[in-house]
């Protein structure tokens, strides 16, 4: 029981008191295999606690219903799989992929050898003219990384992860400001507005439901500031 009400700390957020009660997760991917303090357990016994009426993944609308072979290889395990965990719930889509995916499958094999973003992600992080100065970044990153490796819950919600989060997008800012790869952080303010926009569109849709919204730890450390009103921890 101890362990159920330290795990049961997701952030509360209700926009008006005519809106949904909404409640927004961080997940931390794949580390929740060998995060023992955040298993894929222990977030699926905090969802079931919360009863949602709505659950909103990480996922694009588009996908949710794609067979699992392609789930799989496009989406975390714990996006793709809440719709077989909690089958009485109703699975939003909230993800956005970028213009280039829009409307359209995400094509096999995509990731490795089609995606735009992937490419500028590489040259960013192989270009030398920015090695040494990107340095202090990776440093933020790696930080926070360990920190995840281990953290609870609570320590996700309420610890050092924001803050670190944030720093190290500044730091990438700063770094690369002027240079072909802002077209890579650009992207990625793009993704947190669409999801942003995505977040507000399940809640006008569900009044009255309680919603349990998941978002990567990235996300959620960029955009749980969207929600500032009524703001508690359960």
């Amino acid at each position: 029981m101890q362990f159920l009400r330290m795990a049961l700390i997701a952030l509360v957020l209700s926009t008006s008191a005519a809106s949904a009660q909404t409640y927004l997760i961080p997940t931390i991917h794949s580390l929740h295999k060998s995060n023992r303090n955040y298993t894929y357990d222990s977030l699926r016994t905090v969802i079931k606690r919360l009863n949602p009426d709505v659950i909103a993944v990480e996922v694009r609308a588009i996908d949710l219903s794609s067979d699992s072979l392609y789930l799989a290889a496009n989406y975390p395990l714990e996006m793709r799989a809440m719709k077989n965990w909690f089958p009485k719930a109703a699975i939003a889509g909230i993800d956005w992929l970028g213009p280039e995916l829009e409307g359209r499958p995400i094509p096999q094999n995509y990731w490795k050898e089609q995606s735009e973003i992937k490419k500028l992600e590489v040259a960013k992080s192989q270009d030398p003219v920015y090695a040494q100065d990107a340095m202090k970044c990776t440093g933020i990153q790696q930080k926070r990384v360990a920190g995840l490796r281990s953290a609870t819950l609570r320590q996700i919600v309420s610890g050092q992860d924001t803050p670190l989060t944030k720093a190290f997008y500044k730091c990438q800012d700063e770094v690369f400001a002027g240079s072909t790869h802002m077209k890579v952080l650009d992207f990625y303010r793009a993704r947190d507005q669409k999801i942003l926009e995505n977040i507000n569109k399940v809640i006008a849709e569900n009044k009255g439901k309680r919603i349990v919204i998941l978002l990567g730890a990235d996300h959620f450390a960029m955009l749980r500031d969207k929600f500032p009103n009524s703001v508690k921890y359960d």
